[in-house]
């Protein structure tokens, strides 16, 4: 408990720091803070589920409240992204994006278990945050105002994001699969993950606080 103890403390961190820090951010400085926003309220319901719940009920609750909550936070980053990018071609593929992430969230209420996680939709959350990562650190990088490309905050965002959805999915997508099989296996892309998980929001802090010393 004490590293999921460190997670909750460095998620309030980052949403209080962007709270305060990206007020005049405009709506995509809005939209990261309404993606902290949601994290924050997953993960400290999750908390006290792991307190009242009893473990039978606690798998059940937890994989739901992930199933409903994941594709919010996706959809947040997603606008993000949109907001942010200059092209056309790429907004049109943002909004095929979102629109495929809200589809399987809805089916899944219609036509499988609803408490059990959804690897597939977030396989593809996954990668589609990934991408746009990627893809607007290209733009970044290629923009007239290079100069100035380390006082962007948006760009730790998007570099804690794509190392944290990249290094965290083979976790997330086998984890089950090697708690049964492969234990030691398992433990070690555990630690791996909750890494992933500071290093996301440490980097995510460190940007709020670094551009706004510009």
């Amino acid at each position: 408990m004490t590293f999921f103890y460190i997670l909750i403390v460095l998620e309030w961190a980052g949403f209080l720091t962007g709270l305060f820090f990206l007020r005049k951010g405009g709506r995509s400085g809005t939209l990261i803070v309404g993606f902290l926003t949601s994290v924050v309220i997953a993960e400290t319901a999750v908390y006290f589920a792991r307190i009242f719940l009893h473990p039978d009920v606690l798998i059940n609750f937890t994989n739901l409240w992930y199933n409903c909550m994941l594709p919010v936070q996706c959809t947040f980053l997603l606008l993000f992204f949109y907001r942010k990018t200059g092209l056309a071609y790429w907004k049109h593929a943002i909004q095929g994006f979102i629109s495929m992430v809200l589809f399987i969230t809805l089916l899944q209420f219609f036509v499988s278990d609803v408490n059990r996680f959804n690897i597939f939709n977030y396989t593809l959350e996954a990668i589609f945050i990934s991408a746009c990562s990627l893809h607007y650190l290209f733009e970044l990088m290629n923009s007239e105002e290079i100069e100035e490309v380390t006082r962007d905050p948006f760009m730790y965002v998007s570099i804690g994001l794509l190392l944290f959805y990249l290094g965290t999915l083979p976790y997330n997508i086998t984890k089950f699969y090697l708690f049964d099989t492969y234990p030691r296996l398992f433990y070690i892309y555990y630690y791996l993950f909750f890494a992933f998980n500071y290093f996301l929001y440490g980097i995510i802090i460190f940007g709020f606080l670094w551009a706004k010393k510009k």
